[in-house]
């Protein structure tokens, strides 16, 4: 038993759980998954795309075609690429909330389950990117700056989307970029204009202006900002703000 919600999705045909809701792209797809304890995906399945997840909360066990298995706990990531049986368990009494990005659009019922326990035929291997390896880079523009103060880590990092903030241990991609910015209390960011971005708050509160009008997101809420666009989200309260962008070249 599990629940999916998009943010991005494709139009129709494609996978998308909240058409006329969610942002429509041709480019990537990008939502939440819930799991509550005891569940997990029934089986390994294969994408046609590479898949990323990032833990929010709760904490996950991934397994594969050929035995291999991760654990992974809250802001740690797990890589799948394109065509590799995978799927997650939720362990512990908690429930498993994790952002979903997958690098390309599907169709609806394309993924494959596997029958039987496997071994499966695979290619490559599921990732585990550990968030306690990624060191906090504050080389953004001003960000040491007070008002200004944030640092940033990158999961997974294109050139043409903005800078890898982690090259020893991001996984590189040719389609998107998916960074952690941490704002700290009261002060600000700009999003940066490395291509059209879907950022989404995880943990505390910011308002922006937009359009001459103040809007206040809390943790699950999303906004997307196109190249073309310059806003500012500053952060609200005394908890440091929390901001997974999932960025694509122009």
């Amino acid at each position: 038993m599990r629940s999916l919600v998009t943010w991005m999705g494709g139009p129709e045909g494609y996978i998308n759980t909240n058409p006329g809701v969610a942002i429509e792209s041709r480019h990537c797809a990008v939502g939440r998954m819930d799991m509550g304890p005891g569940n997990r995906q029934p089986g390994v399945h294969t994408h046609t795309m590479d898949e990323i997840y990032v833990i929010l909360e709760g904490e996950a066990e991934s397994f594969d075609g050929v035995g291999n298995r991760h654990r992974a706990g809250p802001l740690d990531c797990l890589y799948i690429p394109k065509g590799v049986p995978h799927g997650v368990r939720t362990v512990g009494d908690k429930t498993l909330r994790l952002l979903w990005v997958n690098d390309d659009i599907e169709r609806w019922g394309v993924s494959v389950y596997e029958e039987g326990p496997g071994p499966h035929a695979a290619q490559d291997e599921v990732r585990l990117i550990p968030f306690m390896a990624l060191e906090p880079n504050w080389d953004g523009p001003r960000a040491k700056e007070a008002g200004f103060q944030r640092w940033s880590a990158s999961w997974v990092a294109c050139s043409r989307a903005g800078p890898n903030h982690n090259p020893d241990v991001a996984r590189p991609s040719d389609r998107l970029s998916v960074v952690l910015t941490v704002v700290q209390p009261a002060n600000r960011m700009q999003l940066p204009p490395d291509g059209d971005g879907l950022h989404v708050v995880v943990r505390g509160r910011c308002v922006i202006l937009r359009d001459g009008r103040s809007e206040v997101l809390g943790a699950q809420d999303a906004l997307f900002c196109s190249a073309d666009e310059r806003l500012e989200l500053r952060a609200l309260g005394d908890d440091p703000l929390y901001v997974i962008s999932v960025r694509t070249p122009r």
